[in-house]
């Protein structure tokens, strides 16, 4: 599959979550000619196309980062004194620790990527079984997921873009567990907010045994 045509999909999922999921269901049944239907990415295009955003939004932050060291040498005047003397031979060290964690991100992102896919597989596989979907629930949570990781192009924002790429990945998520499962917009808040869910229960659960 041509580069360029795998990123022109991956841009109208982002721009069009529900068309798209809309014009994927119809094409897996049939009733569309696939000329009409956006490319379905599978989970590792979608993952290698989204590492490439990751990619970029690192080096970005990095030369940002460079940046502002750059600019805080600038308006250091040792002869004043001014600002120097609010800090210590370790002044840029918060600054160097932003960048090493820039580049870890961006290193272990496709690993990280895949265990938050198979942690949604199960949920919407878990939820999908308790609804009663009897279509094949796997091909559907890995097109939600696919489709969801288009999210990342919103990552090369400077400063808002974590934010945007979150929100948009929300959106993305309900989009697809709405269109390709059917469920109803409370159980698909539900299956969105099971992450948060679980996080509480675990900080009750050590909570509890240290107040034991």
């Amino acid at each position: 599959m041509e580069l360029a045509r795998i990123f022109q999909t991956y841009f109208f999922y982002l721009i069009h979550p529900f068309r798209t999921h809309q014009l994927l269901k119809e094409q897996a049944e049939g009733s569309v000619p696939s000329s009409r239907v956006p490319i379905a990415l599978g989970i590792y295009e979608s993952l290698g196309a989204s590492w490439v955003f990751v990619v970029f939004a690192g080096l970005i932050r990095i030369i940002m980062i460079n940046a502002l060291i750059w600019i805080f040498i600038s308006v250091m005047d040792p002869a004043t004194d001014f600002l120097t003397r609010f800090y210590d031979g370790d002044k840029f060290t918060g600054f160097y620790f932003l960048i090493l964690t820039s580049i870890l991100d961006v290193i272990f992102y496709p690993l990280i990527t895949l265990f938050i896919i198979q942690f949604w597989e199960f949920v919407l596989r878990s939820f999908a079984f308790l609804a009663g979907v009897e279509d094949d629930v796997a091909e559907k949570s890995k097109t939600i997921l696919s489709v969801a990781l288009s999210s990342h192009i919103l990552l090369v924002i400077p400063i808002f873009g974590e934010m945007a790429q979150k929100l948009a990945l929300f959106t993305q998520m309900y989009a697809g567990i709405r269109e390709q499962m059917g469920f109803s917009r409370s159980l698909t808040i539900c299956v969105l907010l099971t992450p948060m869910l679980i996080m509480l229960f675990f900080i009750s659960f050590i909570v509890l045994l240290i107040s034991l």
